[in-house]
This record gives structure tokens, C-alpha cells and sequence, in this order.
């Protein structure tokens, strides 16, 4: 039971808790709350720099994404242009061979018309002949 006045125990018990509170605090709270705040601090530094190589991750990521479609489309450009190139070449070799395929088809048809009439002019002297032989068999003299 608390007593009024307190008797010297009481003082004698807070001098005790207040020489105990500086000592606890200078030996053991000041130091574990100055560990705590450099921790603190080296956490916040380690979360800044860790944002800080995130938004430049970032930011590369970014630029290689542009490059890589930058790339890509003038692969595409590229690959369009080589097609075009390919296109106009056969058209141009479908052309020429066309053309070639013209020249030999008309040279053969000279060529067929020319043995044709040289045919139809030894099939006139043929036939001529075969007609004198037989007018000549039917007559039965020579004519």
C-alpha cells in the first residue's frame, strides 16, 4: 500500500529506476536506435538506387524495343524492295523470253511455210508427172 508521504524506499526506488533508464538508454537504446537509423537509411538508399537502376532498365528496355522495331521495318523495307526487284527481273526475263519464244515461233513458221511450199511445188511437178503417166496408160500411146 502507498503511503502519504512515501517513506525513503520510494525515492530510493526511483533514483534506481531513473540511474537504471540513462543506463539502459545510454548503453543500450541510443546505440540499437542508432542501428535502426542507419539501417533505415541504407534501406531508403538501396530502395532509391534500386528505383533509380529499375527506371534506367526501363528506359534501355525501351530503347531496345525501338531498335529492334526499327530493325524490323527496315528489314522490311528491305525485303519489299527485294521482292520488287525479283518481280520487275521476272517480268523482265518473262519478257525476253516471250519475245524469244515469238522469234522462234515465227522463224519456224517461215521455216514450215517455206517446206510447205517447196512441198506443194514438188507435189505440182509430182503430180503432173503422175497425171502425163496416167493420161499416157489410159491413151495408151505416150503424150
Amino acid at each position: 500500500m502507498l503511503k502519504i508521504p512515501p517513506d525513503y524506499t520510494f525515492l530510493v526506488q526511483i533514483a534506481i529506476f531513473v540511474a537504471f533508464w540513462l543506463l539502459v538508454t545510454r548503453l543500450w537504446f541510443r546505440p540499437a536506435l542508432r542501428i535502426i537509423r542507419e539501417r533505415r537509411a541504407r534501406s531508403e538508399g538501396a530502395i532509391r538506387e534500386a528505383r533509380t537502376i529499375e527506371a534506367e532498365a526501363e528506359r534501355l528496355r525501351a530503347e531496345h524495343t525501338a531498335a529492334l522495331d526499327e530493325t524490323r521495318a527496315e528489314a522490311q523495307r528491305k525485303l519489299q524492295e527485294i521482292i520488287r526487284g525479283a518481280e520487275a527481273e521476272q517480268k523482265r526475263l518473262i519478257a525476253e523470253a516471250s519475245a524469244e519464244a515469238q522469234r522462234t515461233l515465227a522463224e519456224v513458221q517461215a521455216r514450215v511455210a517455206e517446206e510447205v511450199a517447196q512441198a506443194r511445188r514438188g507435189l505440182r511437178d509430182v503430180a503432173g508427172e503422175i497425171a502425163r503417166m496416167v493420161t499416157e496408160k489410159v491413151l495408151a500411146r505416150p503424150v
